[in-house]
């Protein structure tokens, strides 16, 4: 009977050691989420800049005061 419940105990314990290990990252990714939009939104911005970088230095060069 005593084998039993020590037996049980270690059960429970790895468990509870396994479940720990699991939950060690509870965000879910997000974090890596975050980082992969913020990296899209940032060559977007660079994108745009590029497009429209060159069409407002013409029209500010155009400018005569």
């Amino acid at each position: 009977m005593m084998i039993n419940q020590l037996a049980a105990y270690v059960t429970v314990a790895a468990l509870e050691v396994r479940d720990r290990s699991r939950r060690r990252t509870p965000d879910g990714g997000y974090s890596t989420e975050a980082i992969a939009v913020t990296a899209f939104l940032v060559a977007l911005a660079l994108a745009a800049l590029a497009i429209l970088g060159p069409k407002v230095l013409a029209k500010i060069r155009g400018v005569t005061l």
